[in-house]
C-alpha cells in the first residue's frame, strides 16, 4: 500500500474556544466551530489512517530545561486538560519510526512519551471531531532559538516522506 498525504488544514486555536469569557463574541466562535466542523467532516470522508496535528508548545512542557525544534509524541495516547475540557488522542506506534526517518533526512526531532497536549492540540481533536490516531508533533515557537518557516515547511515535507516510506511497507 503507498501513502500520501491526502489534505491538510490550518485552525485557529485560541484558548476562548474552551474557556469563553463574556467578553468574547459568541456568534464568532460558534461560526469558527461550525466551518471547523465542516474541515474535519471534509477530511474524515478522506478515511486517512493517520491525522498528524503540528503544534506549538506554549512553553508548558518544553521549557528553560530543553527546548528542541521539533519533538515528536511517541506515546500509546496523548492527552491533557485546559480549562476544565479533556482531550485525548491515540497515537501511532509507528511515529518512533517516522521520528528515525526523519533523522536520516537531517533532522534531529526529540521524542517524547509522556507530553501533555494543551488546547493547541485539544481544539483540532475536538472541532474536527477527531477519533482516528493521531502524530503530535510539537514545534518550538516561543524560546529562542526558534525553528525558521523555512526548516519548518522542510520538517513538513521530510514528516510526509517518513510517513508515506512507512505506510508502503507491511
Amino acid at each position: 500500500m503507498v501513502s500520501t498525504v491526502i489534505g491538510g488544514a490550518m485552525l485557529p486555536h485560541a484558548p476562548q474556544f474552551f474557556t469563553m469569557p463574556e467578553t468574547e463574541d459568541k456568534a464568532n466562535v460558534e461560526r469558527v466551530r461550525a466551518v471547523a466542523q465542516e474541515i474535519g467532516d471534509k477530511l474524515r470522508a478522506m478515511k486517512p489512517d493517520l491525522w498528524i496535528i503540528f503544534s506549538n508548545d506554549h512553553a508548558e512542557q518544553f521549557f528553560h530545561n530543553v527546548a528542541p525544534p521539533f519533538t515528536i509524541h511517541v506515546g500509546g495516547e496523548a492527552s491533557g486538560e485546559f480549562a476544565a475540557a479533556s482531550s485525548t488522542g491515540r497515537c501511532r506506534a509507528r511515529s518512533v519510526r517516522a521520528g528515525a526517518r526523519a533523522l536520516r533526512q537531517n533532522f534531529d526531532p526529540a521524542f517524547t512519551s509522556t507530553a501533555r497536549i494543551d488546547y493547541a492540540i485539544g481544539i483540532p481533536l475536538t472541532h474536527l471531531g477527531l477519533t482516528d490516531p493521531v502524530l503530535p508533533i510539537f514545534v518550538n515557537a516561543y524560546l529562542p532559538p526558534q525553528p525558521t518557516p523555512e526548516r519548518c515547511y522542510a520538517f513538513g515535507q521530510a514528516i510526509a516522506r517518513s510517513v508515506s516510506a512507512l505506510a508502503s511497507r507491511p
